[in-house]
């Protein structure tokens, strides 16, 4: 998989990582010092800024330099001896770069460049207010102290409050006695949740910060704490352990996991989780990522050295690599990528039905591939881009071994490829001739031994001829598939070796009018598009070959228009067909947003069709099935998706699609679908996010934002709670029962948020995998317990999160390669 380099001589940091308690106590005091971007150098002599009169104390014009930056006062009273000291009185306002102090009186002292305030002291720096009783300050060296200071900050939403915050100079502080929560007192007297520490020193040029007693109580309860514990004040990463994590489910029992971050180098990291299970006993997990110049990769591997239940060695293991083998200024792009993926027996997927490494629990592909491409221009016919690769490709099959499965639960595996090698080139060209070819010999081979095996070399080459305007366009287009096969054994001729060549003369043109119209009291724009495609492919008798790679084509509104009804190369469906498509769509003139469509798809057979699935008797239906096609969003909140396979002949419908939505707000959907296919199933899916008590915000109040904040708050600043209902329930009307549910609620107490859900995930007709997960969101510091999100978000259509995932505290555990940015 191609990806764009790294800059030369440069590793890009991945992704930071740090402790819980570390990173609330980073939070609740980091923007205490106004000497966090003090780390910022400026040299050289800039002239001091110009005196202007003005209203408002803005921004000092000049220099960045500490001492270069003027004072600026504003009160009821001022005195003073000039050159020696100012005393300001009454409403005081002092500004001195990007830092505003307000007081009842201000003494400043010019030789220390030293502010004293008393009454009413308020700090406002870069969004971060502080407040307190009393504050002594050199504005040159930044060392001082403040007493009882009261603070909130604009990143996370949240403060707290210390007995004492000493400045000891541009870059360090130590505090004492500190606290931290997003529950401000317009929460509750008490605040829900709170981090305290006894002391806390912080090194801004170190990157570093010590804290002495953190611990952190939820409903006055303790539930996490530190004797000792460092932590970096920026966004960089730190070795420490992160949240803990425990499930509950049927397969595992109890589980708990403590997860340890290790910063190796800023190119390397990795985690080490050791896992405690009630009913499989410990294991462990590793997860290692790089990231160099041109590589990038990772390896997990899970262990298990002895499952109790099936007394035996469990694991998993899985490593990726991408790399490119690039020069700057070269016209070519050579990439290679490498994936090895195994699990120790055919029953991991029930066991362990969490963070399996691919969408298809049962298949696991391995491969090993590089590819050259080439810009190039090409005998006239104008620029075109070749590519050549090679790759060897493997598949691990986990069967169902239960001896009451039916045989549907049997998985029939995939071709292994080894090797396979290839080139393929296309023109670039907008206009005029377009081309494509594709050459490739492939080696297949099968786990399965009864399988046929061989070699295959095949070519498959198109070149056709786009025509038409805005309102109207015409596209003939030759193609050719040719193949070639040395098969391990003898086919039922008697021969090893056979192959075929079938052109394909395909025609394909469609029309599109405009009209407006005032429907649903709108102004609208609505669309007639005809479309017309005739294929013709001559017959050639495939009986006798292999299927190392086709399989029909599934008949939706995509594939009806292909001219062949099989994928990959082995199958070449004979043809003399007529596709006939209509479709009417209306369509907002102002911003483009489509609101209705409806459409009808129809093949017409012209002669019978002799290649069939399974090399069946011949296709003499003459019309095929009718293919029905609408979606609308015309109704405010509402949207319709909807899809019919009906048969004429039969007077019956083959398949069905219905999807309904309903959204009339942020955290409010619920989609109803229903599928049906004659042959196999019938299923109903409901899922769902709504309120069932208290009154959510509304969308402007989560979106808004206070200076440099980047936490969207659902709750606002009143913890009034909010009780939402989530879930999805997939019901099989054909056997009667529930196949899959998901059902949970989540609690938005606005400066906490706890999720309880229940997950039960089919696994076989007469088997499920069950889980329980809980999870408690200190708004602003950390998430604790099992995460729901992932199941939420995959399993109900228009999931919104009550908080946005940007905070590092709450960013997931690596599990693939840091993308290139």
């Amino acid at each position: 998989m191609p990806f764009q380099a790294l800059p030369p001589r440069r590793a890009r940091e991945l992704v930071p990582r740090c402790t819980p308690v570390a990173w609330a106590a980073c939070l609740s005091l980091l923007a205490i010092s106004p000497t966090a971007s003090a780390q910022a150098k400026v040299t050289g002599e800039v002239p001091p800024p110009p005196l202007r009169i003005s209203s408002t104390l803005a921004l000092p014009v000049g220099g960045q330099d500490a001492k270069d930056l003027p004072v600026y006062f504003e009160a009821d009273s001022l005195e003073g001896r000039p050159g020696e000291s100012t005393r300001a009185t009454g409403s005081v306002r002092l500004k001195r770069g990007d830092l505003t102090l307000r007081a009842d009186q201000v003494t400043h002292t010019q030789a220390e460049n030293r502010a004293q305030a008393v009454g009413h002291v308020r700090i406002t720096r870069r969004g971060d207010v502080y407040t307190g009783p009393e504050l002594t300050l050199k504005l040159d060296t930044l060392e001082g102290e403040f007493i009882q200071p009261t603070y909130r900050f604009a990143r996370t939403g949240a403060g707290g409050q210390a007995e004492r915050v000493e400045f000891l100079g541009p870059t360090k502080l130590r505090a004492t006695g500190a606290t931290y929560t997003s529950c401000t007192p317009e929460n509750t007297a008490e605040p829900d949740w709170v981090l305290s520490t006894r002391s806390v020193s912080m090194d801004f040029e170190a990157n570093e910060g010590r804290a002495e007693n953190a611990v952190v109580r939820f409903l006055g309860v303790p539930i996490l704490a530190a004797p000792v514990l460092t932590f970096p004040l920026s966004e960089e990463r730190k070795s420490g352990f992160l949240p803990p994590n425990f499930d509950i489910d049927n397969k595992s029992g109890f589980e708990f996991a403590l997860p340890y971050y290790w910063n190796i180098a800023p190119n390397r990291d990795a985690t080490l989780t050791p896992t405690f299970s009630s009913r499989r006993g410990l294991g462990m997990e590793a997860e290692t990522r790089y990231l160099y110049s041109g590589d990038r990769g990772a390896l997990r591997a899970v262990g298990l050295p002895h499952d109790q239940v099936a007394d035996r060695q469990r694991g998993l293991l899985d490593f990726q690599h991408q790399g490119d083998l690039n020069r700057a200024g070269s016209p070519t792009l050579t990439t290679y990528d490498l994936r090895w993926r195994r699990v120790s027996d055919d029953d991991y997927w029930k066991d362990f039905p969490r963070n399996l490494p691919t969408l298809t629990p049962r298949l696991y592909d391995s491969h090993a591939g590089i590819e050259r491409q080439i810009n190039t221009r090409a005998w006239g016919l104008g620029a075109s881009q070749t590519t050549m690769y090679a790759r060897v490709q493997s598949w691990q099959t986990l069967q169902d071994l239960d001896p009451q499965a039916d045989a549907s639960a049997r998985i029939i595996s995939p071709y292994r490829r080894e090797p396979q090698v290839g080139v393929r080139s296309r023109s670039l060209s907008e206009s005029g001739w377009l081309w494509r070819f594709e050459g490739e010999f492939n080696r297949f081979t099968n786990e399965d031994r009864e399988r046929v095996s061989g070699n295959r070399l095949h070519a498959l080459a198109q070149i056709e001829r786009p025509m038409g305007s805005t309102g109207w366009n015409l596209t003939p287009k030759l193609s050719v598939n040719a193949a070639s096969y040395d098969l391990d054994n003898p086919l039922s001729t008697g021969s090893n070796q056979v192959s075929r060549v079938i052109p394909t003369l395909s025609l394909d043109g469609g029309m599109q009018f405009e009209r407006p119209v005032q429907w649903f009291g709108r102004q609208l724009t609505q669309t007639l598009e005809p479309r017309a495609q005739y294929v013709y492919t001559p017959y050639k008798a495939q009986a006798s070959l292999p299927l190392f790679d086709s399989a029909e084509r599934d008949f939706n509104q995509y594939s009806v228009f292909s001219e062949n009804a099989f994928t990959g190369v082995d199958r070449v469906s004979d043809s003399n067909q007529l596709t006939l498509g209509l479709s009417t769509r209306l369509i907002d003139p102002l911003s483009g947003a489509e609101t209705l469509r409806l459409g009808v798809v129809q093949k017409v057979l012209l002669s019978d069709q002799r290649i069939t699935p399974d090399d069946g008797p011949p296709i003499t239906q003459r019309l095929s099935d009718l293919l029905l096609l609408g979606s609308t969003t015309v109704i405010p909140h509402w949207s319709v998706d909807t899809t019919v396979q009906y048969n004429a002949q039969d007077s019956r419908v083959s398949r069905s699609l219905l999807g309904v939505r309903y959204s009339p707000g942020p955290w409010r959907t619920i989609n109803v679908n229903y599928r049906y296919n004659r042959a196999s199933s019938e299923q109903v899916d409901l899922g769902w996010q709504w309120p069932l008590a208290g009154k959510p915000p509304s969308l402007e109040a989560v979106q808004r934002q206070d200076g440099a904040s980047k936490m969207a708050s659902s709750g606002g600043s009143s913890c009034g709670g909010t009780w939402y209902g989530v879930g999805r329930l997939s019901y099989s009307l054909r056997d009667k029962r529930l196949s899959d549910a998901l059902l949970g609620f989540e609690y938005d107490g606005g400066c906490w948020i706890t999720r309880i859900v229940a997950e039960r995930v089919s696994i076989g007709r007469a088997e499920a995998s069950t889980r329980l997960m809980f999870q408690l969101e200190l708004v602003g510091l950390s998430r604790l317990g099992s995460s729901p999100l992932g199941a939420l978000k995959d399993n109900i259509p228009g999931y919104r999160l009550l908080r946005e995932e940007n905070s590092l505290l709450n960013a997931p555990a690596p599990t693939t390669p840091l993308n290139d940015e």
